[in-house]
């Protein structure tokens, strides 16, 4: 049928496209939408969750990187960047210097992250991290005795952060 310079068609077969019949399949069946919009929550839930832990095992290893990074280059300033120092006072910073001084010399076999172990997770008595534990990032030292050293990190803010134990009081 012809109107004008435009061309109507009519064939009903036109219409039922994979969209449309869709379309009308919802339009019939609420339950269909309740469940199909429980489907896409659900979906973008396990998908957030899984990108939150992407990232987050990203940036500790990142925080493992840089400490390697500062113990191969023996940079001792490098080394004090990666604490947080909220809440430290001067002589605690003091004695972390001293150790990272101690330390920095050494060689190193392996940086390596590993989660937390139950006893890194309970409350020191006497002491308490100034960030929240996240993980722990354990350094083994190139020597005959294989000497290693153990960090905490947590988040400060976007980043991890090696963790400074503080007097509980």
């Amino acid at each position: 049928m012809r109107h004008g310079s435009c061309v109507h068609i009519s064939d009903p077969a036109i219409r039922s496209t994979p969209f449309s019949l869709v379309l009308q399949l919802f339009l019939r069946h609420p339950w269909l939408r309740r469940l199909s919009a429980a489907l896409l929550g659900l979906l973008l839930g396990v998908a957030l969750v899984a990108a939150w832990g992407w990232w987050n095992a990203r940036s500790l290893r990142a925080l493992a990187d840089d400490l390697r990074q500062a113990y191969e280059t023996h940079d001792a300033i490098a080394m004090e960047q990666l604490f947080c120092w909220d809440g430290v006072d001067a002589a605690t910073r003091g004695r972390i210097r001293f150790v990272i001084l101690q330390e920095h010399a050494l060689p190193i076999d392996s940086v390596t992250v590993r989660p937390l172990t139950a006893f890194d997770r309970q409350v020191s008595p006497g002491l308490r991290p100034n960030l929240t534990p996240a993980g722990t990032i354990e350094v083994t030292f190139a020597t005959t005795d294989r000497l290693s050293a153990a960090y905490l990190a947590g988040r400060d803010g976007f980043r991890h952060r090696l963790i400074v134990m503080l007097p509980a009081n």
